[in-house]
Parts: structure tokens; sequence; C-alpha cells
């Protein structure tokens, strides 16, 4: 059984951490990967995304209320058995993994073009792998606590970003209004929807939840994400057209510099920097907890933090792996949205439904 006795974290901690990791891809790359697929109805995909994971949440809230006292790693066992169940925790491991490498690449890549070109790449790295790692030892309860603090702050300056940026607007760049075809829309909304994979957190870590707000937090968490997300890419569109707009590999810093207030006020990018960086800080500090906090219940370790320093030297490692910024791009592009919907989606409606047919789970839940 779970540990029942380990720190939780409240309903407005809870929603601001998951609001913060899924909308941080923001300050990266997801409006260039949005427009690339969808053209001038890349707002639409957002919208669809956030639907199908309402949808996708449903099933997952399911799936907890029929295991409420029971790890991730601990109910994939039960209902599967340990071999079955160990690759259902490697599949949701992996993908994981591997958008925590490349948002660490990534980041590091945006810091070195937007402030520090002149300083190599595996330093920044270096700083931001020691900040991650000291939050991810603290434990999430801070984590939490720093998201509940510096997400009005982040929002504040994505916003003005939008409202500075408003005298760049031309609706033209709105059309088609279905963009490459309302098929394509629709089945790209589907498949972006693995954006949201950050909602995974909730299952794969039920118990630092308290279980009567777990629905709330959920559907709160997502309904917020979808109207920032949407927000930000109808007023990227509207600031570049989707033939542009698919081009730069910092959408939103571009759109900042795009902004004029007059000769005393310009290059207002740099005052949002700080923000960005502390949110994808944030972000990797999520992502190392709940790597290490799943492999310590799988391994069925006591404690997480002896696994921080392995996880993020691998990790380090493997953000290499890319020979550069456009690599990193494209190897999210390509991979992680295609494959990862499936991976991280998947694996909920998959076990409630083995849960179901072998009848495991409900009152059932006390048997070993």
């Amino acid at each position: 059984m779970g540990i029942i006795n380990q720190v939780k974290i409240g309903q407005a901690e809870a929603i601001a951490l998951l609001v913060t990791v899924m909308s941080t891809k923001l300050f990266l790359t997801y409006p260039l990967i949005i427009v690339s697929h969808g053209g001038s109805a890349a707002w639409q995909i957002v919208i669809i995304s956030g639907l199908v994971t309402l949808v996708f949440f449903w099933l997952i809230l399911k799936y907890i209320e029929r295991f409420p006292d029971r790890s991730f790693p601990e109910t994939a066992e039960y209902i599967s058995g340990p071999y079955f169940g160990g690759l259902l925790v490697m599949l949701l491991l992996l993908p994981w993994l591997f958008e925590l490498t490349m948002t660490f690449r990534r980041f590091g890549e945006m810091i070195v073009i937007i402030a520090l070109p002149e300083t190599s790449i595996g330093l920044i790295m270096l700083i931001f792998f020691c900040g991650a790692g000291l939050a991810a030892y603290l434990g999430l309860s801070t984590i939490a606590r720093a998201c509940h603090l510096v997400f009005p702050f982040t929002l504040g300056a994505a916003l003005l970003i939008v409202a500075f940026s408003y005298s760049n607007w031309d609706t033209d760049w709105l059309f088609p209004i279905f963009g490459n075809g309302p098929w394509i829309t629709i089945k790209e909304g589907v498949i972006q929807s693995s954006a949201f994979y950050e909602l995974s957190f909730i299952y794969a870590l039920p118990l630092v939840f308290y279980a009567h707000q777990i629905k709330k937090i959920g559907y709160t968490s997502i309904i917020v994400t979808t109207v920032i997300l949407t927000t930000m890419v109808l007023a990227y569109l509207l600031v570049f057209p989707a033939v542009v707009g698919e081009e730069p590999y910092l959408p939103l810093y571009n759109m900042a510099r795009s902004v004029y207030l007059g000769r005393f006020i310009q290059r207002i990018e740099a005052i949002f920097l700080l923000f960005w960086v502390i949110s994808g800080y944030l972000w990797v500090s999520v992502g190392v907890y709940g790597l290490c906090h799943i492999l310590k219940d799988w391994l069925k370790l006591p404690d997480h933090r002896p696994l921080i320093l392995p996880a993020l030297i691998i990790i380090f490692a493997l953000a290499f792996i890319p020979q550069s910024l456009p690599d990193a791009v494209l190897t999210v592009q390509e991979y992680f949205y295609e494959i990862g919907f499936i991976a991280i989606f998947g694996l909920p409606p998959l076990l409630l439904l083995l849960a179901v047919l072998l009848g495991k789970g409900g009152k059932n839940n006390v048997e070993k």
C-alpha cells in the first residue's frame, strides 16, 4: 500500500503547480509547433486539445477513484502483475524523461540566445541543474508554494506582452478561419493534447493530493491552462502570420521584441526574462521530483532523495544528444507529440479497463 502519511499539498498550491508546468511551454517552442500544424487555425487546436484532455481526465478520475490509496506503480503491478506492470511504469517514465531532457536543453539554449550569448551552454545548464536538484530535494510542498507565489507574476508578464503587442495586431492573419482544413485541425487537436502531459502528475502521484480535491484541481487546471494557451497562441497569430509564425524558435520572445511603445520604452523582453527563467526552474524541478518519486515507488525505496543526483546526471547527459536547438525542437515536434499522447493518456484508460475486466479495485481494493 502507498505511504499514507506523506506530505500533501493543498488545492490552491496544486492548481498553481499544474498550471505553471503546463503553461511554461509557451516560453519555448509550443506556439511554433502548434502554428506549424494548424496554420491560422492554431488557436482552435489548443481549444480542441483542452476539450480532449477534459475527457481523458474524466477517465483518469475514474481510475484514481477505483484505487484511492495506491501509487501508480502499485496499481499497475496489482492489476497486471509485476512484469507487465513494470512495463506500464516504463511507458510513463520514458516520455516523461524524454520531455524533461529536451525541455532542459531548450531552456539552456533560450538563456544563451536571449541573455548570455558568450557563455557556455554547459555552464548555464549546470547552474540550472543545481537549482532544480535543490528544489527537488526540498520536496514537492516547497516547489508547490513557490509556484503559488510566482504564478501571478508570470501570468501578468505574459498578459502584458499580449496587451503591449496590440498595436501590431492584424486580424487578416486569422484567415482562412480553418487553417489547413477542418479535418487536420481536429486531428491535430487530438494529437497535440499530449502538450497537457504534465497532467499525468495527478495519476502518477495521486497520494500527494487530498483525495476530495483531485477533481476540482484537475478540471480547474485544465481549463485555466487552456485559456492561457489559447490567448497566447491567438495573440501570437495576430502579430505574426502563420507562414512567419512557424519559423522563430522562441516565439513569445520574438513577440515581446516586436513591442515598441516609444523611444524610451523598448526591449521589454528583458524585463520578463526573470519570470521565464524562474518558470523553467520550477518546471524542471517538478519533473525531476516526479521522475524520482515514481522510481522510488516502483523500486519500493523509502525516500526519493538518493535518486535525485543520478537522475540529474542522466538528464544532463541526454540533453546534449541533439546537436543544436533546431535538432532539439525537431526531435520534440516529430516524436514526442505524436507518441506521447498514447503513452501518457492511454495508460489510465487501459488500467481502468483491465481492472473492470479482472474485478479489481473499488470494494476489492483492500485485497493484497
